[in-house]
């Protein structure tokens, strides 16, 4: 099954809050922080229930090699996702909008 993403603005906002972040850091590692979540949005595509439940039908799944969790749900052939958390903050921060 061919799964489409929707990228909520929460999520957008916490991406490029991210990016610029990593990009003070070190020059490319935003973009590197960026790749990440590509193969983690190709992979979600591919089989979007392997990750673990976060509340009732929402799921979250990590990013690999950046401590962000991936905070979406599955619909028929539709991902929606909320939320790109900083794993490190607070739990009780976490927002789905």
């Amino acid at each position: 099954m061919q799964y489409e993403i929707e990228i909520r603005s929460l999520a957008t906002i916490e991406t490029l809050e991210a990016y610029d972040w990593y990009e003070l850091q070190r020059e490319g590692l935003g973009l590197e922080f960026l790749n990440e979540l590509e193969k983690f949005y190709t992979n979600l595509c591919r089989n979007p229930n392997t990750h673990s439940y976060y509340q009732k039908a929402i799921r979250q799944g990590k990013i690999n090699r950046f401590p962000y969790i991936v905070i979406y749900e599955v619909f028929n052939t539709r991902i929606v996702v909320y939320s790109v958390f900083m794993g490190k903050q607070d739990p009780g921060k976490k927002r789905i909008t």
